[in-house]
């Protein structure tokens, strides 16, 4: 039966919606994963593919908070159009801010996050667009990402190996260029044990704070709680400017690379420009503690003896308190299921 929705305007843009769950989240990159259970103690998880050369400029990721979250950000002088299933224009995002159509199903079916088919995809009326978001950003969760109705074959399962078990697509319109976001969804088998990080020295930061390792997670974060008085800056994988801590709180420095690959949801985004040299400064803990993923702390290539406890990767993270260089040492290990039962 087709309606015209006459509910209020949601909250302020779903890059918002994750500000408190989003806290560690993945790198910003064409990467995505998820995490609804399947058979057998697996899960089946969706990945974002590739984008199409057609829409390099876009800045495009893929995170499971409440469920798979597309996030999109358009820096370009051309609107991008989200489509749903029928082709019906629901997101425009850009140039210089978020629009939704209040008239289509599809735009308040990414609310339903605990009841998908509390909206019938069917039930969109007259086209009504309102601005959502004061900036060309926005995340939104979409049914099409769902994992949960994905079927694993018994096959699949038996093998206890990772395969790809189906995809996913979203077409948009980007300019005059049709196009789509796609993606897969993979099939991860049971897990045979853990990687973990910890921290083996702070350096300077010896006394002035607390630098913990965050496990429990196949993307290693630290956490870092600051008690000095003169501000101690971490370095990026690029030897930029990455976290300030102070007095006065965290700052995340926006040019930098490595905020754009782990900066959260809500929080002040990279910003790229023609001077990347200088830091731009943005405040993200009024607090002197902050947590995040640690890219370089992660090891994602091939363990040889899964069955045996060993070190996988060490890595730093080069810190600066005034003139002083130091850095914070750690490494990453994996554990057997039968060693991390048993510890």
């Amino acid at each position: 039966m087709m309606s015209v929705f006459t509910r209020s305007l949601p909250p302020r843009g779903g890059l918002f919606l994750t500000l408190v769950t989003a806290c560690l989240l993945g790198p910003l990159s064409a990467y995505g994963h998820g995490a609804d259970s399947s058979e057998g103690g697996g899960k089946v998880v969706a990945v974002l593919d590739p984008l199409p050369s057609a829409l390099s400029s876009l800045r495009v990721q893929l995170r499971k908070t409440l469920a798979p979250q597309l996030l999109v950000g358009n820096p370009t002088d051309k609107p991008l159009f989200v489509l749903d299933r029928a082709g019906r224009s629901f997101l425009r995002i850009g140039p210089d801010k978020t629009e939704g159509d209040l008239g289509a199903a599809a735009f308040h079916r990414t609310y339903t996050l605990m009841a998908p088919g509390a909206i019938p995809a069917d039930s969109s009326g007259e086209p009504r667009w309102s601005v959502v978001e004061a900036s060309p950003n926005w995340g939104w969760f979409d049914l099409r990402l769902r994992t949960s109705p994905v079927e694993v074959p018994h096959r699949v399962v038996d093998a206890a190996r990772r395969a790809n078990v189906g995809h996913w697509s979203i077409p948009v319109r980007w300019g005059d260029i049709d196009s789509a976001i796609s993606g897969h969804f993979e099939y991860l088998p049971p897990a045979t044990g853990i990687m973990q990080a910890t921290v083996l020295d702070v350096g300077a930061l010896q006394g002035l704070a607390m630098v913990r390792a965050m496990p429990g997670s196949g993307r290693p974060g630290l956490f870092v709680s600051y008690r000095g008085q003169q501000a101690a800056t971490l370095m990026g994988e690029q030897g930029e400017p990455f976290l300030r801590f102070s007095p006065q709180g965290v700052e995340a420095n926006r040019h930098s690379r490595t905020w754009a690959r782990i900066a959260p949801a809500g929080a002040p985004g990279f910003v790229d420009g023609d001077d990347q040299s200088k830091a731009l400064w943005a405040t993200i803990s009024r607090s002197q503690s902050f947590g995040w993923i640690e890219p370089r702390a992660a090891y994602a290539g091939s363990v040889e003896n899964r069955a045996r406890r060993n070190v996988v990767k060490r890595w730093q993270i080069p810190v600066r308190i005034g003139d002083r260089k130091s850095l914070i040492t750690g490494q990453t290990e994996w554990f057997p299921v039968e060693s991390v039962a048993g510890r």
